[in-house]
């Protein structure tokens, strides 16, 4: 279980305020801060209200926030319990929207945990009671989480189709900028199947809606993923062009992790320009940068980028350590593929050595 350090708020809700509503309203307003611990002080009050105890809505409203604030924390089975009472309170008042959003959630809760098939399973109820009511934008939601199942269990075709569906929910609740991140979602499908020109079609779509909504976040995730489909085609002038100009638009994030992912594509570039004294430098440095700023699967790229480059040089040796270095790095932090692409390159220059002797 995740422990939550968020002090409490020193306030005996009970006196301050009664009225259940406005407890739950303050509840909100707190896990919106991520202040789990005072929300969960004011949703045990709203529970002990009079309107809790007397309205079967309210009490339902109570124990999905609290579900939330204990998801939150990571204490999985007390959310779950909480999510289970309120669903079944909403059914009886055939609320199917407040059900729905129970159901959703849980699969969202058991997704965090790898419990993919009791996740869809919970999806498709959900899915069932928000069609119900023909609610596009909770259908939508219910889908991405559908369409994550998929990406993750290795089903990209049936993702790629769920995108599209929940594309088109988004579509009919007029929501734009979770059209773009649904965008964002199909490019990196396409680019998981290899189907780069495809992934650049969405991705720019994606970076459209990105600059009309003025969201720094989705444009940088753009640029960085379009660059990378340039370089998987050897578009490599292109993939340059792309970074310069994201370079361009991007000052005001003053992200470390945003300067620390450019540098790692401009080393790869400029390796593939030909030019390894200028990536060697820029890796070190970008090295320093990942270290500096707690930047682990950062680290394990740079690594790997270090290791093709001495590859390229000719120094076998130190392509090697580099490669096992950015393998030990990328098991530490659970990325699988990764791991096995470092150790598939220090098996390869190990067999290469093996064949002169």
């Amino acid at each position: 279980m995740k422990i939550d350090t968020t002090e409490r708020s020193g306030i005996d809700f009970r006196r301050e305020i009664k009225d259940g509503p406005a407890l739950l309203e303050l509840a909100r307003g707190w896990l919106k801060q991520g202040n789990t611990v005072v929300a969960l002080e004011l949703l045990q009050s709203a529970l002990e209200s009079p309107e809790a105890e007397r309205l079967t809505d309210i009490r339902a409203k109570v124990l999905k926030e609290t579900g939330r604030a204990l998801m939150m924390q990571s204490d999985w089975d007390r959310a779950d319990s909480h999510y289970l009472e309120a669903q079944r309170l909403f059914l009886s008042d055939e609320d199917y929207r407040g059900a729905s959003e129970c159901a959703r959630n849980r699969a969202n809760m058991f997704f965090q945990q790898g419990k993919f098939a009791e996740s869809g399973n919970l999806c498709e109820t959900a899915l069932e009671w928000a069609s119900t009511i023909k609610d596009y934008e909770l259908r939508a939601t219910i889908l991405n989480t559908l369409a994550a199942i998929n990406s993750s269990t290795g089903e990209h075709r049936e993702a790629l189709q769920t995108f599209k569906l929940c594309l088109a929910d988004f579509r009919s609740a007029g929501n734009i900028l979770r059209q773009g991140y649904v965008l964002l979602n199909l490019g990196l499908t396409h680019i998981d199947l290899s189907e780069f020109p495809e992934a650049i079609n969405s991705l720019n779509e994606a970076l459209a809606i990105a600059m009309t909504e003025r969201d720094l976040h989705l444009v940088e995730i753009c640029y960085q993923n379009i660059s990378k489909c340039y370089l998987e085609q050897n578009e490599t002038m292109l993939a340059k062009s792309v970074i310069d100009t994201a370079r361009k638009i991007l000052p005001g994030l003053n992200s470390a992790a945003l300067e620390t992912e450019l540098n790692v594509i401009d080393c790869k570039i400029l390796r593939l320009m030909g030019d390894f004294n200028t990536a060697l430098a820029l890796a070190n440095t970008t090295y320093e940068q990942a270290v500096e700023n707690k930047l682990a699967a950062i680290q394990a790229d740079v690594l790997f980028e270090q290791g093709h480059l001495y590859k390229q040089i000719g120094n076998r040796c130190l392509a090697i350590a580099k490669f096992n270095a950015a393998a030990q790095q990328y098991r530490q932090i659970d990325m699988d593929k990764g791991f096995r692409d470092s150790i598939q390159a220090v098996e390869h220059l190990e067999k290469g050595a093996d064949r002169r002797l």
